[in-house]
């Protein structure tokens, strides 16, 4: 390479680096608004962009395969990891109709790599602005820019972060065992990215067969913090919002108390309770669970699973149990307890 064309590339990148710092921040700024519309469900590991530095560019342009007529694609860049590989094709769709796709310069690592070896998997897309989005006022100034865009599983990018930064301190050819650890720690992780993902579409199977058969009345589910939220989203649908202060306080509570199962909580809320709901506009799941116990049987609650330290009682809770037959004063007494 021609190191006077290259310092010349570089001085000229300098002059407008701010402006793909610009451009990658356009960029990322549209992919995250489109994916929180349209997959609000979808857990990003994290988002980030950046403008390659001018040292980067140099060590790229020096490299063999790049002569005075190379395009360099990268110069803005967006990484995109989400913690599901199922995710990355509805990123990519999304990348696809947005944007202006140079396919030349695109690339499917996972293709690319092929089914007989093991490595890096992420897609990489060289996108600009189409006509539509090109035409807007804020984005005049960045016609002609493509940006580099990357996206990748969280298990992925580690591995291709630790191979990067391995790879700049060595050159060459490993030693055979080395280079053997190397090839079964990508497969391992690989096979982990594929389990992740079984992992993560069994869980969800499994909160939509309890929100479907708690909805038709089954109620055979161990209490856990799922099934526990998705009955009292059930049967008190008209709280909202609904909000567990600490779920695993009220879970060691049920237990304390002898409950195991969604429908023995169930069985002990009466009518009457779910009425006084409604009027009153608790909000607090755990309050009215609580209250569901101790209306019950308050000698077994405050025998079994009271706090001592929990030494003072909300009014509003007195009356409530006042008014279904609690002798609460006695208890009151009896635990010193008081009222505020």
């Amino acid at each position: 390479m021609n190191e006077q064309y290259v310092e010349e590339r570089i001085k000229q990148y300098s002059k407008t680096r701010i402006l793909y710092e610009e451009f990658a921040e356009q960029v990322l700024n549209i992919l995250k608004a489109i994916v929180k519309q349209e997959y609000p469900d979808i857990k990003i590991a994290s988002y980030s962009k950046r403008a390659k530095e001018v040292e980067s560019l140099r060590k790229k342009l020096r490299k063999d395969k790049y002569n005075e007529n190379s395009e360099i694609t990268d110069l803005a860049g967006i990484r995109i990891i989400t913690y599901s590989k199922k995710d990355i094709p509805l990123i990519a769709e999304i990348i696809e109709r947005s944007f202006e796709v140079d396919i030349e310069n695109s690339v499917d690592k996972t293709r690319t790599l092929g089914n007989d070896k093991v490595g890096y998997r992420g897609d990489h897309y060289v996108v600009s602005f189409g006509k539509d989005r090109g035409r807007m006022p804020e984005n005049k100034k960045f016609e002609s820019l493509k940006c580099e865009i990357q996206v990748t599983s969280l298990i992925a990018h580690t591995w291709s972060e630790i191979t990067h930064e391995k790879g700049y301190k060595f050159e060459g050819e490993l030693p055979e065992d080395l280079e053997r650890r190397k090839n079964l720690l990508a497969g391992m992780l690989e096979l982990a990215d594929l389990e992740m993902d079984a992992y993560v579409e069994s869980f969800d199977s499994y909160v939509y067969k309890i929100e479907q058969e708690i909805e038709r009345g089954c109620l055979k589910y161990q209490i856990n913090s799922m099934s526990l939220e998705r009955f009292m989203a059930w049967k008190f649908p008209n709280i909202s919002p609904q909000v567990f202060r600490d779920v695993d306080l009220i879970l060691n509570e049920l237990r304390l108390f002898g409950l195991s199962t969604i429908k023995e909580l169930n069985e002990l809320v009466c009518s009457e309770y779910e009425e006084e709901i409604q009027k009153t506009g608790w909000r607090s799941l755990d309050g009215i669970i609580r209250n569901i116990l101790i209306i019950n049987d308050a000698n077994q609650y405050f025998t079994k699973v009271w706090n001592p330290s929990m030494n003072q009682m909300n009014r509003k809770n007195y009356e409530l149990y006042q008014r279904s037959g609690v002798d609460i004063d006695r208890i009151c007494k009896e635990y010193n307890i008081c009222i505020v």
